[in-house]
């Protein structure tokens, strides 16, 4: 058995290889590339507090005209 003959990853199939790997992230996961290697990391989500939202300010067609003509 001679051992320079390796089994190793071709050229050709290493954008495969990356493609599968990009395909296959989650949410919050990214692919970073830096000094010729990639690294896959994973942002933790937050938690969210959710509640109703506050009541709108009631706005008339006055002041709706007067802002217009202020922006225009």
């Amino acid at each position: 058995m001679d051992f320079d003959t390796r089994i190793t990853t071709g050229e050709r199939e290493i954008p495969k290889i990356r493609a599968g790997a990009f395909f296959r992230l989650k949410q919050g996961e990214f692919i970073i590339h830096a000094d010729g290697e990639d690294k896959k990391v994973q942002f933790k989500l937050p938690k969210i507090q959710r509640e109703v939202p506050q009541e709108e300010k009631q706005v008339s067609n006055a002041d709706l005209e007067a802002n217009f003509e202020k922006i225009y």
